[in-house]
């Protein structure tokens, strides 16, 4: 018997060792599938806590720096109403001395936007300054109790015709008043200069 080896029932054995590892194959793949499975919603649900708890910092950062913005914009504009002591050194060592002066160029500042170093080469904070300076010297020599001191205003026709200019163009129904008075006056004046 040459083929004693060979039997149905060995090619059977094969058959069913083959088939075992195959199932044995299949389960346990399907067992890695299923572990796969638990193990990414398990990490999807870690994944969903750490994002909800990020999430929940990150906005809880956000209002704390806008908390913060909000106190420091609260302590700028308190400081933004008057002069630290090194911006008094420096308008006086510029030569505006004095609180007046100090509040007149701060509202100078605020109504044309300059910073102090550009706000004091400004011809025109130049000329209102010598203005203000030329009214405070004025009033301050003049009496209050005598028949010089006039209470004329700058809102008044007498102070613009007194001083011999045309009010500011805003100011258009006070200028349209100073011309007319003006007029008045030279139609009363004779041609003479004795008449």
């Amino acid at each position: 018997m040459v083929n004693d080896n060979y039997t149905p029932e060995g090619e059977l054995d094969e058959t069913k060792d083959t088939k075992e590892e195959e199932t044995t194959e299949e389960e346990s793949d399907k067992d890695e599938t299923k572990e796969e499975e638990t193990s990414d919603q398990s990490d999807e649900s870690k994944e969903d806590e750490k994002d909800w708890k990020a999430e929940a910092a990150k906005w809880k950062a956000i209002a704390e720096r806008h908390k913060e913005k909000k106190s420091e914009t609260k302590t700028t504009s308190k400081k933004s109403e008057d002069f630290d002591f090194a911006e008094k050194a420096f308008l006086t060592a510029s030569g505006i001395k004095g609180v007046e002066e100090h509040e007149f160029t701060k509202g100078l500042q605020k109504q044309t936007g300059l910073d102090l170093d550009s706000l004091l080469e400004d011809n025109y904070f130049k000329t209102k300054l010598a203005e203000h300076r030329e009214l405070k010297t004025t009033s301050n020599a003049t009496p209050i109790g005598s028949k010089r001191s006039s209470n004329s205003s700058v809102d008044t026709v007498d102070y613009w015709i007194a001083k011999g200019e045309l009010p500011p163009k805003g100011e258009v129904e006070l200028r349209r008043k100073v011309v007319n008075a003006r007029l008045k006056k030279d139609e009363a004046k004779g041609v003479f200069y004795n008449s």
